[in-house]
């Protein structure tokens, strides 16, 4: 007897747009700087203060009538030079072992990424100079361009294909000054204007992309903006390098635990199309793709399926991170990113995709204690919540706890409510029962199981260093 597929959700995904924020908004296209009626209170930078840089939501210049930059590398309205830096190209980040080639797939998302990355790179050197550098980061990074964000799918009917190459892209720009990030002797009010986010979402306008919106009061202050020509939706960032480090951290596991890659994209697939993969939107708040990496991760070891890349190593590298750019004594944690390379002795054997899920459905619907136990991937995996007090009392205090491997004070999914937890520990029974007393496909829980059979996962050569 067939059975119809739970969920409704067509494929192929698309990746689910950006809520609308609250702040005021910079339009692309609109000759206003600022949206008047927006009704929230004004924002001021963290370099508003400065002499140099004091910028008050600065006047954009619409894509039609741009002004002409000065020469690479040159500051505006300055004749001195910046100091000049190698730069690193986006392929490294996103580098497959050449001995195998790539699927057409991943390719060409991986060029699409590339040309919004140099692109972003010409204009900021441009109008800030060569001293700093636009890498990605996420997803992008450590699954190697296997995603299902950003696909091009063959037609079920026509045999033609078909561009779904919508997605999302996290940036980071390095400043070289700064490597260490925000220590203790820098003055948060001194910093250059590339770091003012209002300053940056200008020339980001002025440029030509869309939808520009700073968001300089988040935790990690951020512009978001669309590129018109990739279709992609995108976040950038100054100097806050420990996404980036997170991301090399999780490349790494996928690069010796294959088929890690292909369930981490069934995951999404399911989360997905349940609501369960919204951590910024939707009717409620749920999980982060990076929060439901690091719990594959951490189940995976609590079987001990993967190893643990931080255990019973010295502090060898070390970033700075600013917990609060509002607060008037910002506090400054220092964060120790230091993991193990992998070499080939560290290839596991490959995971079954089918029993994987099963088991992984399972242990979240029923095994997990989520009102006792925590996650963490470098002292656990499983970690009773008691525990986390050495750490901060105020781990232990929400729905869920998966304690981030780096910054060891953050909660990634303290954002997840009651009711999201419920949903995610039911529909996790659900699937668990289906496939173990009712016996249906994972094609028929998951919609677009089968189409990841067409897929392959990049090769990477681990006799290669690491490349950063």
């Amino acid at each position: 007897m067939h059975h119809a597929s739970r969920t409704s959700l067509a494929l192929p995904l698309i990746a689910v747009g950006r809520p609308k924020q609250t702040l005021c908004r910079i339009h692309g296209t609109s000759s206003k700087a600022i949206d008047k009626r927006a009704k929230t209170p004004r924002l001021i930078d963290i370099t508003a203060k400065t002499k140099r840089f004091k910028l008050d939501r600065p006047a954009l210049v619409t894509s039609k009538a741009r002004r002409r930059s000065p020469p690479t590398g040159c500051h505006p309205g300055s004749s001195k030079t910046s100091t000049h830096v190698t730069r690193i190209p986006a392929q490294r980040l996103l580098h497959v072992d050449k001995t195998s080639k790539p699927s057409p797939i991943i390719a060409s998302c991986a060029h699409l990424h590339e040309m919004v990355i140099e692109r972003v790179s010409s204009v900021l050197r441009r109008r800030f100079g060569s001293a700093y550098e636009v890498v990605p980061f996420g997803s992008t990074v450590y699954m190697r361009g296997f995603d299902v964000d950003r696909r091009l799918f063959p037609k079920q009917d026509t045999g033609g294909v078909q561009d779904f190459s919508k997605g999302d892209l996290d940036l980071v720009v390095l400043d070289k000054d700064r490597p260490l990030g925000f220590t203790p002797d820098i003055d948060i009010k001194k910093l250059p204007a590339i770091y003012n986010m209002w300053r940056l979402a200008a020339i980001l306008s002025e440029a030509g992309f869309a939808d520009v919106q700073p968001v300089p009061y988040a935790s990690v202050p951020i512009v978001k903006f669309h590129d018109p020509q990739t279709q992609l939706s995108l976040d950038i960032n100054i100097n806050n390098r420990l996404g980036l480090m997170n991301s090399r951290l999780l490349r790494s596991y996928c690069d010796i635990l294959p088929g890690l890659r292909t369930a981490l994209v069934a995951i999404k697939l399911w989360a997905r199309s349940l609501g369960l993969n919204t951590p910024s939107g939707g009717p409620m708040t749920t999980f982060s793709t990076y929060a439901l990496a690091l719990m594959t991760l951490g189940w995976l070891q609590s079987r001990e399926l993967a190893p643990n890349l931080q255990d019973g190593l010295e502090t060898k590298e070390t970033f700075w991170i600013c917990r609060s750019m509002r607060a008037k004594r910002q506090s400054r944690v220092q964060c120790d990113v230091t993991f193990r390379e992998v070499t080939p002795l560290d290839r596991h054997p490959p995971l079954s995709l089918h029993d994987t899920l099963a088991d992984w459905f399972h242990f979240w619907g029923y095994t997990f204690d989520f009102e006792q136990q925590a996650l963490d991937i470098k002292e656990g995996p499983i970690r009773n919540r008691d525990a986390l007090a050495v750490l901060d009392p105020k781990l232990s205090e929400h729905q869920v706890c998966v304690i981030d491997p780096f910054f060891r004070l953050k909660n990634v999914t303290n954002n997840v409510g009651s009711v999201a937890l419920q949903k995610f520990r039911n529909e996790c029974r659900r699937a668990s029962n289906e496939i173990r007393i009712q016996k249906l496909s994972m094609a028929q829980i998951i919609d677009g199981y089968d189409l990841l059979e067409r897929l392959h996962e990049p090769r990477v050569d681990l006799r290669r260093p690491r490349r950063d």
